[in-house]
């Protein structure tokens, strides 16, 4: 009897290594997302143990908190704990012990950091998540995730740890904006918003009504998750088209307006966040103070040749890091690809011999047209700059 040996053909090769591919890549996105998640849970647990260790050191704020440095005009830093970030001395000594730091923290970026500010008076304490939301502290916070859609009227649950205004911050019904301001903060439909508003006085408007001034990075939360929502984009799914944009100038997915009035009946002007939520604005209209400065020094160490001032692509190729303090993560799109105003992003406005003390202002306003987005981020104007452009927001 004759026996033949069999062998595999070519395609029969083929067919098994790209089995094998498909295989491996699955196990490769399980795993890479089993240790974001690990990485998320250390978070949250540390961060927790500092908000602990802060009113321990400071008997539940009857001694004040540790302060971190004064910029000038009314601003403090904000610190990087863990990192040897000398804007940390008091507080870390106040703690006393090892001092945790993200465990995502790349010396010379702080794209990942657990963030500390405070005037000795209240303090914030967050850091961005990496599966999306952020952990977001403050003396007054009693839950590092808020689990009830009880926020109170004009507020919504975000889903991602923390409440906010649906609207931009308004007076209240009856009440104009003068010169004096509004007599409190709201969050309505109607009216127009507050603005002529510092960002210092905006963060005591906000702290008035037991909250605080968006910070950065529950910004970019709801900015990342807007991203991620399919009816937010004009083609009707994820990168397909622009993210809208409500009253803006001329643009692809926008609709114009003149002066920043509600018109929240406008689908341009209303984005959905991944747990259905509506927030309205977020994109356009004003734009809106952020609870976070930069310094003295702060230049951004990757620049553009002319003009002195331009607005630049919100991209990793074009945003890298801005004086060791804000890395890509803090400003761009999770998808790099859509951080370009082709995608309704937005983006970026600077001065590259600029090192004075810069509030962050986000959203672009209705005068900037293609660039304002729900990424667009200004790094020009003081903390005590006031101008009818310019409004907030609050978080709690």
């Amino acid at each position: 009897m004759k026996f033949f040996k069999q062998s595999f053909t070519l395609i029969e090769i083929l067919v098994v290594i790209v089995i094998v591919g498909i295989l491996s890549s699955f196990i490769l996105i399980g795993t890479s997302s089993f240790f974001e998640s690990a990485r998320d849970s250390q978070r949250k647990a540390e961060m927790t143990r500092l908000r602990n260790a802060i009113w321990s050191a400071s008997n539940m704020g009857v001694n004040g908190y540790p302060t971190t440095p004064d910029q000038g005009s009314n601003s403090r830093a904000t610190c990087c704990l863990g990192t040897g970030d000398t804007n940390c001395t008091n507080i870390e000594s106040a703690i006393g012990g090892a001092i945790p730091k993200d465990p995502s923290f790349k010396t010379g970026s702080k794209e990942y950091c657990y963030f500390y500010k405070s005037d000795g008076t209240t303090f914030d304490l967050y850091t961005m998540l990496e599966n999306g939301g952020v952990v977001s502290l403050s003396e007054s916070t009693v839950s590092s995730v808020k689990t009830s859609d009880d926020c109170g009227e004009g507020w919504i649950n975000t889903g991602l740890g923390f409440c906010v205004m649906q609207y931009e911050a308004k007076c209240p019904v009856g009440d104009d904006v003068g010169s004096d301001g509004c007599a409190y903060a709201v969050s309505r439909a109607e009216g127009t918003p507050w603005t002529n508003i510092s960002q210092i006085n905006a963060a005591a408007a906000c702290k008035a009504i037991g909250a605080h001034l968006i910070n950065n990075a529950e910004w970019m939360a709801i900015a990342r998750d807007i991203e991620s929502v399919g009816t937010n984009w004009t083609g009707g799914s994820v990168g397909s088209g622009v993210i809208k944009r409500g009253n803006t100038g001329t643009c692809t997915g926008c609709y114009d307006g003149g002066d920043p009035e509600a018109r929240v009946n406008n689908a341009l002007a209303t984005l959905y966040l991944s747990n259905t939520k509506a927030i309205h604005h977020f994109s356009g209209n004003v734009w809106e103070w952020v609870d976070y400065t930069i310094g003295t020094g702060s230049a951004p160490s990757q620049q553009p040749q002319l003009p002195t001032s331009a607005w630049a692509a919100l991209n990793s190729k074009d945003v890298t890091n801005w004086g060791s303090v804000l890395g890509y993560d803090n400003v761009g799109p999770k998808n790099n690809n859509y951080g370009t105003t082709s995608y309704g992003s937005g983006a970026i406005w600077y001065n590259n011999t600029d090192t004075a003390v810069r509030a962050l202002m986000r959203g672009g306003r209705w005068h900037n047209a293609s660039n304002a987005g729900v990424f667009a981020l200004s790094l020009v104007s003081s903390p005590t700059l006031t101008s009818t452009y310019i409004g907030f927001r609050c978080a709690r």
